[in-house]
């Protein structure tokens, strides 16, 4: 490696600073554009293999896209460390990245090829070891390949594809694809190529279909690769069981299917057991009624949001004197701001009766808690230490309240 300052792997990350240094290569990277902005995403691996979702808002995401190619190997320094939240996560880490404008990147020399592919079980799928909460690589052989159909969804027209995937063992499992995905199949099925077809999804979704499970695109972030020339790839084609079934194509009516969002309703929401939360394996909401045991210190007690609109807000540069308040931006209201104040953000360890488990709460709640709102414990400092080092609000939590009720989704 031509740098050779010091970095750390990506399973010593975590959130008490932003003054890390790794070193990775980025496995893959989209964009997405919703509600909350633009932004670029993309998983980050090191040489031990160990993965990391990164993210970089609107403000950083053009940077962070040219300095961050796919295949290459960089030195990263300097960017926040955030809890990894979601119904599907790109890696099994707790933990995820988010570039900052004083994030540093350098070219790295060193050369490793390695897909770091981590591949599920079919075994799994029916055994309950899978969580549906983590994205999966998968690779099988195609068969039951069916006809790239047009569908509605939400009232647009979207392309579909359905099919069957087995291993080696001869175990198999149902998928459907989506969009550009799909479409990767139209010139194999227009051929009527009847050879064996070896299918790699990255980062696919564990979903369920009609009471079975069907691994599926989660959204932009997969990625699909048919018939792949890496070596893990050519070890499945070698070991795969000689059987004289073919590629076979067919067709099936269009499926279409309106979802409504429910309203859910606080007094509604059933009543469940930490350990019935922790081995459940589809998303839901319930209500848990617990005692708070202990603060996890690893995490700050609060972060800085915009008092317009409530929603974290970026630190621009560092080296301001004295108390001068920073300038930050934010991404919902698109400026940058001063008008800010500190909001609550407390990793609480909790029990009940059966089990424990770690929680987080944000201000609202936190704040019918503790009793006080943050500004009022905060000592006025926007150094990122000020974030870790007020012990007073941790006795302050523990003492305020030992039962209380939560909402899980």
């Amino acid at each position: 490696m031509s740098n050779k300052q010091s970095f750390v792997f990506l399973n010593k990350v975590k959130p008490n600073k932003d003054t890390w240094r790794v070193h990775v290569k980025c496995l893959h990277s989209w964009k997405i554009n919703n509600t909350f902005g633009e932004s670029f995403e993309c998983i980050l691996a090191d040489q031990n293999g160990e993965k990391l979702h990164a993210t970089a808002k609107r403000s950083q995401m053009y940077r962070a896209q040219r300095n961050l190619p796919i295949g290459e190997w960089r030195f990263i320094e300097n960017f926040s460390v955030t809890g990894a939240g979601g119904q599907y996560r790109t890696t099994t880490s707790q933990y995820k990245i988010t570039i900052i404008g004083d994030t540093v990147y350098a070219k790295s020399d060193y050369h490793d090829d390695n897909h770091f592919l981590t591949l599920a079980s079919y075994e799994d799928f029916g055994n309950g070891k899978l969580k549906t909460y983590f994205l999966i690589d998968i690779i099988g052989e195609v068969f039951e390949l069916g006809r790239v159909q047009t569908v509605q969804v939400h009232d647009k027209d979207k392309k579909r594809l359905q099919f069957r995937m087995r291993d080696t063992k001869g175990l198999d499992v149902t998928c459907c694809l989506w969009g550009k995905y799909a479409e990767q199949f139209e010139d194999h099925i227009e051929s009527g190529n009847d050879q064996t077809l070896i299918c790699l999804i990255r980062f696919a979704k564990i979903s369920f279909f009609r009471g079975s499970i069907q691994i599926t695109n989660a959204f932009d972030a997969s990625v699909v690769t048919l018939n792949p020339t890496m070596q893990e790839a050519i070890v499945f084609k070698q070991n795969m069981q000689q059987d004289d079934l073919p590629l076979s194509i067919y067709d099936k009516k269009n499926d279409k299917k309106v979802i409504k969002k429910q309203v859910e309703d606080w007094n509604e929401i059933e009543v469940r057991s930490i350990s019935e939360v922790l081995v459940a394996f589809e998303a839901g909401s319930c209500k848990i009624i617990c005692s708070i045991e202990s603060v996890d210190t690893d995490w700050g007690w609060f972060y800085f949001g915009c008092n317009s609109c409530n929603r974290r807000v970026t630190r621009i540069g560092r080296h301001l004197a004295g108390t001068e308040k920073p300038l930050f931006r934010c991404e919902v209201c698109h400026a940058n701001v001063r008008n800010v104040s500190p909001k609550y953000k407390l990793h609480l360890f909790v029990k009940d009766d059966t089990e424990s488990c770690k929680i987080m709460l944000l201000d609202t709640v936190a704040n019918t808690i503790v009793g006080v709102h943050a500004e009022e414990l905060w000592n006025g400092s926007y150094d990122e230490e000020s974030q870790y080092c007020n012990f007073s609000i941790y006795k302050l939590v523990l003492a305020s309240c030992k039962l209380f009720s939560c909402f899980f989704r």
